[in-house]
């Protein structure tokens, strides 16, 4: 029975292929070399009687018989991997991966990982910063938090902002500089992300027309340094305050204006609703869904009153 299933390893080679259109990329996956992933999906080619993939650039592009055993193995694979994540549910306590951009950690994971961890000490979690959504079906991740509206359907996925950008500057700036009007932002720099047009936006919202005579500029390639340079006094920039909310709410960060624009900017949280460590995914997706909602609260003295 099933007598096809004992091509199962080179039936591996083949979905890993596909998916990654690289034999190599496939190979670094399975945790063998090239040359095995090759011969692997020859001898299966040689079996079936027809090609599966043929090499296109740098790239191994699917045939069009290797395009409906791909398109089976991959559903196939998703089956088997549930069945067997049903009955294999870790524990709530133990490791936790999570994936996402440099200044969502910067700016919100970091500043409140202390209250995770003395709520549930016993969950290790692990910050990784990426530019990438990786794998998190099949991959190491478990939980990916990403910047942007794309949807991914196979995924359980979860709004933690959505807002738009407002003018952020230091309480020291803000004491050097009368901002009671706009006019005022000629006076200092203004901070903005290469390649982008948020003042611009930002000023049509507020009636104004940005001309040569806001002549004072710092580019800068992302959030986390923009604020780095704002909180240092260095001029005053866009940036979401839900986002920013931690820095807010130290005094480390003003709003002088309270004119928003857009874009606006959205993350996030994404894990495999199957994944066998679903009970520490969702401990922590429902907290950091609480301290973006501003309702975690939890310190050193509440935490002793309740033992």
């Amino acid at each position: 029975m099933y007598k096809e299933l004992n091509h199962f390893t080179a039936l591996r080679c083949v979905e890993a292929a596909a998916r990654h259109q690289s034999y190599s990329a496939a190979a670094t996956e399975l945790h063998v070399t090239q040359a095995a992933v090759s011969q692997q999906i020859r001898l299966l080619e040689r079996q079936l009687g027809c090609k599966l993939f043929f090499r296109q650039g740098r790239q191994m592009r699917l045939t069009e018989q290797g395009q409906r055993l791909a398109l089976s193995l991959s559903k196939g694979f998703d089956e088997l991997v549930q069945g067997l994540r049903s009955i294999q549910c870790e524990p709530l306590n133990g490791p936790l991966t999570v994936t996402t951009t440099q200044s969502f950690a910067t700016m919100v994971l970091m500043p409140n990982m202390w209250k995770f961890s003395l709520q549930y000490p016993d969950i290790v979690v692990r910050v990784l910063v990426s530019t990438t959504l990786e794998d998190v079906q099949h991959g190491k991740i478990d939980v990916a938090i990403r910047y942007g509206f794309s949807e991914f359907p196979s995924l359980e996925q979860h709004i933690l902002f959505e807002d738009k950008t407002v003018p952020l500057c230091s309480p020291k700036l803000a004491a050097d500089i009368d901002f009671s009007t706009l006019e005022s932002l000629k006076q200092c720099w203004l901070v903005n992300y290469t390649h982008s047009n948020y003042w611009q936006t930002w000023f049509a919202e507020a009636g104004l027309t940005l001309d040569n005579s806001y002549t004072k500029w710092m580019e800068v390639s992302n959030l986390d340094i923009a604020l780095s340079a704002v909180i240092a006094g260095n001029g005053i920039c866009l940036a979401p305050a839900a986002q920013a909310r931690h820095y807010l709410e130290q005094g480390l960060l003003i709003q002088p204006y309270p004119i928003s624009s857009l874009p606006k900017v959205r993350y996030t949280l994404m894990y495999d609703a199957n994944s066998p460590r679903s009970k520490r995914i969702r401990v922590f997706k429902d907290w950091l869904l609480e301290i973006m909602a501003g309702k975690c609260k939890t310190d050193f003295d509440s935490l002793k009153h309740s033992e």
